[in-house]
């Protein structure tokens, strides 16, 4: 008998990661000796223009070497004193609610650094509401969760996979898996016409529980 599951994105998604972001943002320009902006207008701007983080140093006019930042961006994002920013979205009420009704809850991310990304879980009290934890690395060229999203279906009877971004959305459709869609990103992203929407996961939640 296949469970009944519920998959779910992380970053933006059960816990933020914006204060974080713009601190790997502002550290590495005082490293350079440079101002940065403060974290209001940093989240103005990638919000309301819906910046990638290189786009939003450009349009403020900072002269640096975009690859030697990307490379420090990509070396320090996910160590455990960046991810020490993050604060947490999801209620653990309500994910130990889930488990009570026998939901299986499986986290599918967009994570380099495994080890790290499992301790933060830990360190923040989730670890354990998830029966199970996949992290899959970026591909620029692929959707990286679409293959790991249909071996997921086969193995459970799956409510949804519920994120934040488009590609989260994408990696769905292609899967053919119900998309629940979060209002927690970072961009401000249109409402997917074939997505259910909630201001956050707890809202979602609060159907089942």
């Amino acid at each position: 008998m296949k469970h009944k599951t519920i998959v779910l994105d992380l970053d933006d998604t059960l816990i933020s990661t914006h204060y974080r972001q713009f601190c790997c943002i502002e550290n590495y320009l005082a490293l350079k000796k440079i101002d940065f902006i403060s974290y209001e207008k940093y989240y103005h701007i990638r919000h309301h223009q819906n910046l990638s983080n290189s786009e939003l140093l450009k349009i403020c006019n900072v002269n640096i070497d975009m690859n030697d930042f990307k490379q420090y961006y990509l070396a320090n994002i996910e160590s455990p004193e960046y991810l020490a920013f993050d604060s947490v979205i999801v209620e653990k009420e309500y994910l130990k609610r889930l488990k009570d009704k026998s939901i299986h809850l499986i986290l599918l991310s967009l994570r380099n650094n495994e080890a790290n990304s499992k301790e933060q879980l830990r360190l923040l009290g989730i670890f354990q509401y998830f029966d199970e934890v996949h992290f899959v690395k970026h591909n620029a060229l692929n959707n990286s969760k679409v293959d790991i999203l249909k071996q997921l279906q086969k193995e459970n009877n799956i409510f949804a996979f519920c994120g934040d971004s488009e590609s989260d959305h994408k990696a769905a459709l292609l899967a053919g898996i119900d998309f629940i869609q979060v209002k927690t990103s970072l961009y401000s992203l249109p409402d997917f016409a074939d997505a259910a929407m909630f201001s956050d996961i707890n809202e979602y939640f609060l159907s089942f529980v």
